[in-house]
């Protein structure tokens, strides 16, 4: 995986949703999570002994079946892992996990509406996390994707709160606390607060300006 092809698939997410609609004056809403996302994973894999590369395009593809899902009808994690399991395993890997902290998928019954009452994509997503061990780039991206939203970097709360407001629904307890579980065991392998690689991330100047934040 390089940043020239990754960018391509990018591109052309945005090219089909443009082409289905979507005003391109609104895209900052899914570059800047990405992007936020990305580098962010890449500035702790940096700090905390993993693989840069890894991280950064786990981190940046893991939202690319997003754009498509609505119009398949599928889980985007699932989409996702199908664009990408014969380009690149791992990048694929944090597209059908990063949904889930610690990998932990609660029932069907519960998450249907997710999986957009498909049986055997969510049997498919289990499967895979039964047979794969949950590890750091699991655990990595499953956290960076909670401190990135259409405005840029932003406290686990923050994140929450933007969810709520976009949605009409609180995000439930247990997943906030999987969450913080997430962001302390990665402040403990920087030795620090991951919040405050967060000016460092900004400085690179990857964010897309937004008409307004609310």
């Amino acid at each position: 995986m390089d940043f020239s092809y990754a960018n391509e698939l990018i591109l052309r997410e945005k090219k089909f949703e443009i082409a289905h609609g979507r005003p391109e004056n609104t895209w900052y809403l899914f570059h800047n999570h990405i992007f936020g996302a990305a580098e962010v994973a890449r500035a702790i894999a940096e700090l905390s002994g993993l693989d840069c590369s890894r991280a950064y395009f786990s981190a940046l593809l893991h939202d690319i079946g997003k754009i498509r899902e609505k119009y398949l009808q599928r889980f985007h994690g699932i989409v996702g892992y199908e664009m990408l399991k014969n380009e690149d395993e791992n990048v694929a890997r944090a597209c059908l996990v990063h949904t889930f902290p610690f990998n932990r998928l609660d029932s069907f019954e519960k998450c249907q509406s997710m999986f957009f009452g498909n049986v055997e994509d969510y049997e498919q997503t289990a499967e895979f996390m039964a047979l794969h061990p949950l590890d750091d780039y699991d655990r990595l991206v499953q956290m960076c994707d909670w401190v990135s939203n259409a405005y840029g970097l932003v406290t686990i709360e923050e994140r929450a709160e933007e969810y709520a407001l976009r949605h009409g629904v609180e995000v439930a307890p247990e997943m906030l606390e999987a969450t913080h579980e997430l962001k302390s065991y990665f402040d403990r392998k920087i030795g620090g607060d991951i919040y405050s690689l967060f000016e460092k991330v900004a400085a690179k100047d990857i964010f897309i300006a937004y008409p307004c934040r609310r």
